[in-house]
């Protein structure tokens, strides 16, 4: 597929984070992308009225899964002995496992602080976990050298499928919420549910993606502090039309990468979004990003 480097922009208003101002393919692939300019003194107010997420950790036994991914990094194989699929990146592994319809995928706690949503309020549809070596691997917080590829290719194995990609020349005409909005302004496909794995005094603890993610919104020309509420689905776009960024899950409906929160409509960036440190697994450590369907083990006929 072309790229049209000619693409109208967005004339709305620029909010600071590039996403607003540029066509779709210079954003994800160079424009500026800076955080978007929020208040930081609701910071302590924030921490004094806002419950810890670590409470919300699941702590798990050692034994069914662990973390299964980390295990088996010293001594890499093509698969263990109870047929799930090992696939390797250069330091990094992918666990396929059919039987429980879940992609356990080893990865690095990585922290670029000039990047919007890490350390400072900011919009984004950039991922949150991505691949090395991807044009938006520097916005990643968690990132793997688990080739995008493979990892897109595992979801289709556990039998996640897509249900509608947006191509970059249709982003001007989808993008944003407005009146003539309708469903094919949003990209489609199985729930997915994102969850991080890391090992903390001692404990192996499981937390959900969105657990690590602060989200705020403006309401009345109030700040409102929220918890981020995605929802997550496979499209595939990404790999489908060869787009390079390396991003693997991502909020605002970005078709940049492979898995995207679709509340709202595509490239809708209005919400904004920080990490929240007080609960990430220590910067440089390894997690286990665990990828699985909705459906879990059994799943129906779909509805739609």
């Amino acid at each position: 597929m072309k790229f049209d480097k000619g693409m109208e922009s967005d004339k709305k208003a620029d909010c600071g984070c590039g996403c607003c101002s540029s066509n779709p393919v210079d954003v994800l692939l160079g424009g500026k992308a800076g955080s978007a300019g929020v208040d930081k003194s609701d910071d302590t107010k924030q921490k004094r009225h806002m419950m810890s997420r670590s409470s919300f950790f699941k702590t798990l036994a050692v034994g069914a899964f662990g973390l299964s991914t980390l295990s088996v990094l010293p001594a890499l194989s093509e698969a263990d002995t109870s047929g799930q699929i090992i696939v390797k990146g250069q330091g990094d592994v992918m666990i396929v496992d059919k039987d429980v319809r879940e992609l356990r995928i080893s990865a690095t706690v990585t922290k670029d602080p000039s990047k919007p949503s890490v350390v400072e309020w900011g919009r984004r549809f950039q991922a949150f976990f991505g691949t090395k070596g991807g044009k938006m691997e520097d916005f990643f917080v968690f990132t793997t050298d688990v080739s995008r590829s493979d990892i897109n290719q595992a979801i289709q194995n556990i039998g996640i499928q897509s249900r509608r990609q947006i191509p970059m020349d249709e982003v001007e005409q989808r993008r944003g919420l407005k009146a003539t909005t309708t469903v094919a302004d949003y990209l489609d496909g199985d729930p997915v549910i994102c969850t991080i794995r890391f090992k903390k005094d001692g404990k192996i603890l499981e937390g959900a993606l969105e657990d690590f993610i602060m989200e705020k919104i403006m309401v009345d020309k109030a700040e409102i502090i929220k918890p981020y509420t995605p929802h997550f689905i496979y499209h595939g776009t990404g790999e489908s039309i060869n787009f390079p960024s390396g991003c693997i899950v991502c909020p605002s409906d970005c078709n940049g990468g492979i898995i995207t929160d679709n509340v709202m409509p595509l490239k809708t960036t209005v919400n904004y979004y920080k990490v929240n440190w007080d609960v990430m697994p220590e910067v440089g450590s390894k997690v286990e990003v665990v990828l699985k369907s909705i459906y879990g083990q059994n799943p129906l006929n779909p509805v739609i």
